[in-house]
């Protein structure tokens, strides 16, 4: 009996967790994509292939799978930025999230953009709410 409790947990568990992946890099996604940013990002040349960055700084997962410019997004620390010389990436200061809605504020300083994003979960489908770009 215990077992399958712990079994059923477990099992659950994973579901949570994967559930929470997918919501995460389905709204990432939507970010990077937003029609309006398209215009302004500059992919970076990274191991001879054009590439989007994220600024890795604990607001993110960096396990997503995410593309942009047909290559994965990389996940890159301020040291690592700053040793390389990168200064076109994406830096993401809120994400937070429920099973219905989410919240974002990121940055795209090399352009000097914020961006803010609602999204709303209906029929296992996120949709946005709202979205509005700043420019500095």
């Amino acid at each position: 009996m215990k077992f399958s409790l712990s079994l059923i947990f477990l099992s659950l568990s994973s579901f949570i967790f994967s559930q929470t992946i997918e919501d995460s890099q389905t709204i990432i996604q939507e970010c990077i994509d937003l029609a309006e940013l398209q215009q302004y990002l500059e992919p970076n040349e990274i191991d001879g292939n054009e590439t989007l960055i994220i600024l890795n700084d604990g607001v993110l997962q960096t396990d997503l799978k995410l593309y942009k410019f047909g290559s994965p997004v990389k996940f890159m620390t301020k040291k690592v930025l700053f040793f390389n010389n990168i200064r076109a990436f994406l830096d993401f200061d809120e994400f937070e999230f429920s099973d219905s809605k989410a919240n974002l504020e990121f940055h795209y300083n090399f352009e000097g953009l914020t961006i803010l994003m609602t999204f709303e979960k209906t029929d296992n489908d996120w949709k946005i709410k709202s979205k509005k770009i700043f420019e500095k």
